[in-house]
């Protein structure tokens, strides 16, 4: 039996989608399998509908809010759905899969629209690219405990907004629910097990949230986890480490895992480790031929993040092994208010990694003449530097964070020295040039003969 298809994708995720289409247009010959459920549009639909809400001052109507998320991913959904990837050359079928290997390795559909007929797959690799669902923490009663979780919010933000709400757990999203929701009235605690709000961030990044998200009315708990919870009448009882805390709602943001419903894989030589699945630097497993991407592989749930995982597992599949997984420019966006931006290395990481050779800049928004222009003065933006100006991490808080580290970010791919932010068309132009001066202090302190034979120049042109 010959192969059916060069690239079999399965799960409803925003790297499935961008794999089956990419690969068709290269030409292979793709299969994308869609397990049953709305997955995707759940997880999109409550992004939109929180985004929305951060640009509200008003609880007027949160019904009408939300089904304004929901025809926006109704809109988004058509971009993706069946009959546009077939327009593409993709197959697109809709059921469960079980994988098997004998007598080679294969998939074994049952189809949604006749679950009786089983049929069998074969392709010459596949890429395993399930939809995000939220990680439930082992909480002792929270089985008997009414709660919420990050993809499951419609009843909470469609209706009536709780007096009090509790977010336990250090996602990035269950900040900007906090956040969010602290600003429209609601009394909102924040529980976080680890000692920073942001424990994967710059511990600078995770201290200045922490401030705006008090300044909004979050009480903030810092290394605080949560051991027991339990339901009194109509109020939830939490412990937290030694406090006894109370309130109307429990919303859990513990991260997230792969959702592997309906995907058969327990025949397959996966490895897992803590949780994430195992794969080698091009994104294969170790069973040949299978590829994981996204929420398998643990970190954040970032559709740009899934999507260059997605597009190196195809390539490394399809074309040819030699791209590594590497997250070294790949920016980190966070929508809270101001938002979230950082690439590279925190700061912790790049001192073990380089010690006292690190140079750090760092510029307050305040000294930028065009932030004082925009008014946009709370904030900060940070390079850190080796000595030969190669940047190896960027981070920022301000309104226009993302578009610098996207541009920061650019230069880091490039592997290019820091001088070289003068030649890039940036989005502000006063921010590298105060980088470009701290830089020349750093430079002159590093190389004073250098920097004496610069006078000896100018001084011999005089």
């Amino acid at each position: 039996m010959g192969f059916e298809y060069d690239w079999l994708v399965v799960g409803d995720s925003d790297g499935a989608a961008h794999s089956a289409s990419l690969a068709a247009r290269w030409g292979a010959r793709v299969a994308w399998i869609l397990p049953q459920g709305e997955t995707w549009r759940r997880r999109v639909c409550h992004e939109l509908a929180i985004a929305q809400l951060r640009h509200s001052s008003s609880t007027a109507d949160l019904a009408a809010n939300w089904r304004l998320a929901e025809e926006t991913t109704e809109n988004l959904a058509i971009l993706r759905s069946p009959a546009t990837l077939a327009l593409q050359g993709v197959d697109v079928r809709i059921g469960s899969v079980d994988f098997a290997l004998q007598p080679h390795l294969q998939v074994r559909l049952r189809e949604a629209q006749d679950l009786g007929l089983m049929r069998e797959l074969r392709s010459r690799h596949y890429l395993l690219a399930p939809a995000p669902q939220p990680q439930i923490p082992p909480i002792q009663g929270l089985q008997e405990t009414p709660y919420y979780h990050l993809n499951d919010l419609k009843p909470l933000l469609s209706g009536k907004l709780p007096q009090h709400l509790m977010i336990v757990g250090a996602d990035p999203q269950g900040a900007v629910l906090a956040q969010t929701l602290a600003r429209l009235g609601v009394s909102v605690q924040l529980l976080v097990g680890e000692p920073l709000v942001l424990p994967y961030e710059d511990p600078e990044l995770g201290q200045r949230l922490q401030a705006h998200l008090e300044a909004a009315g979050v009480k903030v708990l810092s290394r605080t986890p949560v051991t027991q919870v339990r339901q009194i009448d109509d109020r939830i009882w939490v412990q937290a480490g030694s406090q006894a805390l109370e309130t109307d709602v429990l919303v859990l943001a513990e991260g997230w895992q792969g959702n592997l419903a309906g995907i058969g894989v327990d025949k397959l030589e996966i490895k897992c480790y803590g949780g994430r699945t195992g794969t080698s630097p091009n994104l294969e497993t170790a069973q040949g031929g299978v590829y994981a991407c996204g929420s398998l592989l643990g970190g954040y749930c970032d559709r740009e993040l899934e999507r260059y995982e997605a597009e190196l597992a195809t390539y490394n599949a399809l074309v040819l092994p030699r791209d590594r997984l590497d997250y070294s420019s790949l920016p980190r966006i966070i929508s809270t208010d101001p938002p979230i931006a950082a690439v590279g290395l925190t700061t912790p990481q790049a001192q073990r990694r380089f010690g006292d050779e690190l140079v750090t800049l760092s510029l307050p928004l305040y000294q930028v003449d065009s932030c004082q222009r925009r008014g946009h003065l709370d904030g900060f933006a940070k390079l850190l530097v080796r000595p030969s100006g190669q940047i190896v991490g960027a981070h920022s808080l301000g309104d226009e964070a993302p578009r610098w580290i996207q541009a920061i970010a650019i230069l880091m791919k490039q592997r290019s020295h820091i001088g070289n932010v003068a030649t890039l068309p940036l989005p502000d132009r006063d921010l590298f040039d105060g980088f470009l001066r701290l830089w020349n202090q750093v430079w002159r302190q590093q190389h004073p003969q250098l920097h004496r034979l610069q006078q000896a120049w100018f001084d011999w042109r005089r």
